[in-house]
């Protein structure tokens, strides 16, 4: 274990992870749920988020420009500010103008998102990153187990203001915390829009098919809190969800980081055996019951799944000439404009279904699951 805390760069990575799921645990769990529970319908909700991410993959090469020229930290500092004026639109419940909302769920995503790959490449050895990206998912969740406490504590007791002020410290020690490592990515690409897009469109590489696919597990993320929500029917039984799934993934993803380092395509293939039988019990169950134990392993394999999926794309990133901060802002793009067009399907249909339409959402994360192992199993088979 000694070496994934010897570098002073592990360690800050770390606690930027741990700051950042805590700060924006309100945002990625939370959100979906507030946003019901202010009276807004399903669809507008799905087509907030669409409209959020496709205004994300343009402003994508904007964490380029500002990276190369003021360091990845600066991103972070960005980024941190509007989610913190976000969180506070979101406990106020007072959306005022919907475009200003979501430019503010999109810039900081846009700057944000391509960091973790971008950083890892740089900073982490091929032959720690499945046990780098255990640990570092274990300090998302410490970070992920406090803020659900402290948000269903907020909101039960109507303490919005207390949940804000942790939500404005966190996100100042994230950014302080990057900014320790701060660095200005040096790339030869052209960083327009239009040159990251042929990229995107034109080359036929995995990690940027797998980024695509990847946009319903990101769709699911989001939305199982709210189905989840609208199951129990009972903020504090679903605020205990969260809590009790989130204590037990720490039990179990640091085993599958070894796994991941010694043998990426079977722990892949075992991984999304079991996510698919998952998933297949939230599309057919009606129990009040099961819902809530599968929310459980939910949680967990997610996690697990999640681990190992970022460490095949930066395994496989890795091989790319490429600068990888260009990569990752290429990949980023290609997860936005799918997440887009996927997001505007589906608010379509909710329109008409309404909560039918997480039905949907699981058969196309069963769809999405087998798709993404074939391609990581294609991309290790080249090498």
């Amino acid at each position: 274990m000694k070496q994934y805390f010897y570098s002073k760069e592990y360690i800050y990575l770390y606690l930027t992870k741990f700051c950042n799921a805590l700060a924006y645990s309100l945002i990625e769990i939370f959100g979906t749920v507030m946003l019901y529970q202010s009276g807004m319908p399903i669809w507008m909700i799905i087509l907030i988020y669409g409209i959020r991410f496709g205004i994300m993959g343009l402003i994508s090469p904007l964490f380029i420009k500002i990276s190369k020229r003021f360091g990845v930290g600066a991103c972070a500092v960005i980024a941190s500010i509007l989610n913190i004026i976000n969180s506070y639109i979101i406990l106020s419940g007072n959306y005022g103008s919907i475009v200003l909302f979501v430019f503010l769920m999109a810039i900081p995503g846009a700057l944000e998102n391509p960091i973790e790959d971008a950083v890892s490449n740089r900073y982490i050895k091929t032959e720690h990153r499945g046990k780098y990206n255990s640990l570092r998912n274990t300090s998302k969740i410490l970070g992920q187990v406090i803020a659900s406490m402290i948000v269903a504590w907020g909101v039960v007791t109507d303490n919005n203001m207390a949940v804000f002020i942790i939500v404005i410290i966190f996100f100042m020690l994230y950014s302080l915390f990057l900014l320790l490592i701060n660095y200005k990515p040096v790339t030869k690409h052209n960083i327009s829009f239009k040159e990251t897009i042929k990229y995107v469109l034109t080359s036929r590489n995995y990690f940027t098919r797998i980024y695509a696919l990847k946009t319903i597990h990101v769709l699911e993320r989001l939305f199982i809190p709210l189905y989840i929500y609208i199951a129990l029917a009972d903020f504090k039984l679903f605020s205990m969800a969260i809590i009790v799934s989130l204590l037990i993934q720490i039990f179990l993803i640091l085993v599958v980081g070894r796994m991941t380092d010694r043998n990426i395509v079977k722990t892949n293939n075992l991984l999304s055996f079991l996510k698919v039988i998952v998933t297949s019990i939230f599309l057919f169950s009606e129990s009040k019951t099961m819902i809530f134990i599968n929310k459980t392993f939910q949680d967990n394999l997610e996690k697990l799944y999640d681990t190992n999926e970022i460490t095949s794309i930066q395994n496989i990133m890795k091989g790319y000439e490429e600068d990888k901060a260009f990569l990752a802002a290429a990949g980023q793009m290609s997860l936005c404009f799918t997440e887009l067009l996927v997001f505007l399907f589906l608010a379509l249909i909710a329109v008409f279904i309404d909560v039918g339409v997480f039905k949907v959402i699981f058969i196309l994360s069963i769809l999405s699951t087998i798709l993404i192992n074939y391609n990581i199993r294609k991309a290790y088979s080249k090498k």
